[in-house]
């Protein structure tokens, strides 16, 4: 009897039982000269690495983690710098100096540092799990511009003396060292939440499952050697760093390090959750492609498939710093929009632009949706000659998202793609314009604008998650679309919906009712 069988690490063993003797073999070649070196790589793999590496995480946790451990390191020793600095503010080395006033002052630096974790938890806590990439990066600025506070803090206080400030006589590094804890309790919320949703990512493999818990455990040990390294090494270097010059030349080095490590690490995280600005990437790119097909089957006459963008490329064009309301033209490369989520009519629009919102027909418009679609005043105008409300011009429009109670993410999704689609169809129009095409034949009337944009999104939709699923971005498993009866332009039977983060605040207000009386209507239409 042969029994195979293959351990956490993927290596294949045969266990062969004949007449009542065992022998075990491997296919991997060589095993008895490799021995030793493969034992202690294994030894160090489960260690540091999590349980079935790598089919229990994403591609591209690897190279983060190298990357993750350099940048690591880096601010480890900047690190060090600092605390010589904070130090050196509390009195270190000073006769004049107390255990009380350094108690004092560390007090001071502990209560600027919880205020602002309190307001900034309530301020930023709602964005981190959709912009996770972009507070990734800001937690690394933020702690890189504490340490080099807290290291120029000595010779701050010497150009910026505590009489220049205020009446009063507080020393300088008072400030200074309060700014700077104030900026890492900022770094520990930034890099806390957008932490746990890149953990999240790095445990659903592409097949599989993954362990978060056993991630983050792993993730500590690593973080753990790296700091013991990285205060090894400091303990050998920093007692040589005794002028400004070298310390200061030292110290913008590691952090010149530290950030663009830090930059190639997050830029090279494949999220594959939709996020604002990744869906109004995917969905440029899908409907460009569409429309190119659709030119093309008209001429040849055959159907081909429109294509999405993988994660991965669509990783390529994504940009860390950037409003995430802005609506984007992938192929253009610039913005053409923007969408606002979660708006209030009540706030937007006043008793004075009742005619640029036509209320009844807009509701009747998404009667069977569970949000409404429509311009920011500001762009909209009403002439006499007709009493449509139209667009001001052809430029980046401003649209907003009007939620209904018991929106759903695909709704948000649904929602953000209508926006995206009117913004598009602008930017063709102006396009067309200036290279004097004859076929400019996009309406400027607001409502038929609004209306084209939700047919499109309500044809296209299906076959859009289809092929984003296909291309490997992640299905939401605990939602399912709305059902058909209540839903324009779906296939019947309930369909997978992608998974999507496109919220970064709660809406200002929703939907409850609407109703209106015969007069209103009639004046209306």
């Amino acid at each position: 009897m042969d029994i195979i069988e293959r351990d956490e690490s993927g290596r294949v063993n045969s266990t062969r039982i004949v007449n009542h003797q065992i022998s075990r073999s491997s296919n991997n070649g060589s095993e008895k000269r490799a021995r030793t070196r493969s034992s202690a790589t294994e030894i160090l793999s489960k260690v540091f690495l999590p349980v079935g590496y790598p089919r229990s995480v994403s591609p591209d946790y690897l190279r983060y983690q190298i990357l993750n451990s350099l940048q690591a390191f880096c601010s480890s020793l900047a690190g060090l710098l600092s605390s010589r600095a904070t130090l050196e503010g509390y009195g270190v080395g000073k006769a004049s100096a107390s255990a009380t006033n350094a108690l004092i002052l560390s007090i001071m630096q502990d209560m600027f540092a919880r205020l602002t974790t309190i307001i900034s938890a309530y301020y930023l806590g709602s964005s981190l799990f959709p912009e996770a990439k972009t507070y990734r990066f800001l937690a690394d600025i933020l702690n890189d511009a504490a340490i080099i506070l807290d290291t120029t803090s000595p010779m701050l206080a010497t150009v910026f003396p505590f009489h220049l400030l205020a009446t009063s006589r507080i020393p300088f590094q008072l400030y200074t060292l309060c700014i700077s804890a104030s900026l890492r309790s900022l770094c520990g919320i930034a890099a806390g939440g957008s932490k746990t949703a890149i953990t999240m990512h790095f445990a659903t493999p592409l097949e599989g499952s993954g362990d978060v818990g056993d991630l983050n455990a792993k993730d500590s040990s690593k973080e753990t050697v790296l700091g013991l390294l990285g205060m090894l090494l400091g303990t050998i270097t920093v007692p040589y760093l005794t002028t400004t010059w070298s310390t200061y030349t030292v110290l913008f080095l590691l952090v010149f390090l530290h950030l663009l490590i830090n930059y190639y690490g997050v830029r090279g995280i494949v999220l594959r959750t939709l996020n604002r600005h990744r869906a109004s990437l995917a969905w440029a790119a899908f409907r460009h492609d569409f429309g190119e097909k659709k030119k093309n089957e008209e001429r040849s006459h055959e159907s081909n498939p429109s294509r999405v963008l993988t994660p991965s490329s669509i990783a390529s064009y994504e940009r860390l710093f950037d409003r995430p309301d802005l609506l984007w033209d992938i192929h253009a490369s610039r913005t053409i929009g923007r969408c606002t989520m979660g708006s209030s009519i009540g706030l937007v629009f006043d008793v004075a632009q009742a005619d640029i919102f036509p209320a009844t027909r807009l509701f009747d418009l998404f009667r069977n949706k569970s949000f409404v679609v429509w311009f920011d005043p500001k762009d909209l105008t009403s002439t006499a000659s007709s009493s449509e409300p139209s667009l001001r011009d052809k430029h980046s429009p401003h649209v907003h998202v009007f939620l209904k109670e018991n929106h759903t993410p695909s709704d948000q999704l649904k929602a953000w793609l209508i926006s995206c689609e009117v913004a598009l169809l602008l930017a063709s129009q102006q396009l067309k314009t200036d290279e004097n095409d004859e076929d400019a034949s996009v309406s400027l009337d607001a409502l038929v604008l609004i209306s084209r944009a939700k047919d499109t999104v309500d044809r296209l939709f299906s076959t859009f998650t289809e092929q984003m699923l296909r291309a490997g971005w992640c299905a939401d498993t605990n939602m399912q679309n709305k059902s058909p009866e209540n839903d324009e332009g779906n296939d019947k039977g309930s369909q997978p919906c992608l998974a999507v983060a496109l919220m970064t605040r709660p809406p200002q207000t929703v939907v409850v009712d609407v109703s209106s009386t015969e007069e209103e209507a009639k004046k209306d239409r």
